[in-house]
């Protein structure tokens, strides 16, 4: 099980080090707050589709539980996990405690 608080910080390293990857200097110093996808975003598709699955390694390594985050389940909500970090980090929550 993680906390709020572990998974923010899983997305939080997992951003910086994909910003370094990319060289995006803004994902380094991404918070709770940073867009993820849609409007004015910090990612592109391909790079959310490579957060998603980094992430979900982190995870994994983390809690010993393999894990989808883009499912079904995540793609009809109302508000996507996917748009803000701290909306990931709440669905992480989710998910693994699930």
């Amino acid at each position: 099980m993680l906390t709020r608080e572990q998974a923010l910080a899983l997305v939080l390293r997992r951003l910086a080090a994909l910003g370094r990857e990319l060289g995006k200097p803004a994902l380094e110093k991404a918070d709770a707050q940073t867009r993820l996808f849609g409007e004015a975003a910090a990612l592109d598709s391909i790079g959310l589709v490579t957060l998603i699955a980094d992430l979900e390694e982190d995870i994994r390594v983390a809690t010993g539980k393999t894990v989808t985050l883009a499912d079904e389940k995540a793609m009809s909500r109302l508000t996507s996990p996917f748009r803000r970090v701290d909306l990931l980090a709440e669905y992480v929550v989710e998910i693994v405690g699930g």
